[in-house]
């Protein structure tokens, strides 16, 4: 890697707008209430999100309760694909990046049988 010429290896989300539509209701959780200052909605935004607010306790209950488990699973898998990304290991982040949308996936059927849960009705 040159002085100038910099080598990065990143991750990011092509269509941010395919993150709404896959899981709706997860951001409807993540990026409510719409905040001043413009946000990207993508893939890992919506799992740091998720994360710290389930960690700060608030995220609605029972959402709060029934999503524990696969946000956890989600957040654990972005470390390792923070990781992975930092080591150039191309493998590892590309696992990773599959452990965090299977994660999503299933938070977002678990908030789907969720019931008069605010920003979810």
């Amino acid at each position: 890697m040159g002085r100038t010429l910099q080598i990065r290896v990143s991750a990011w989300t092509f269509d941010p707008a395919e993150v709404e539509k896959r899981w709706p209701s997860l951001s409807a959780l993540a990026f409510s209430p719409p905040t001043l200052l413009q946000q990207e909605r993508g893939v890992l935004e919506l799992t740091d999100n998720l994360v710290d607010r389930h960690g700060m306790g608030v995220l609605p209950e029972p959402a709060g309760k029934a999503l524990a488990e696969p946000i956890r699973r989600a957040g654990e898998a972005r470390e390792r694909l923070t990781a992975a990304l930092a080591e150039w290991n191309a493998r590892a982040a590309n696992t990773a990046t599959d452990e965090i949308e299977e994660a999503l996936d299933e938070a977002e059927q678990e908030a789907r049988k969720l019931k008069h849960v605010p920003g979810l009705d």
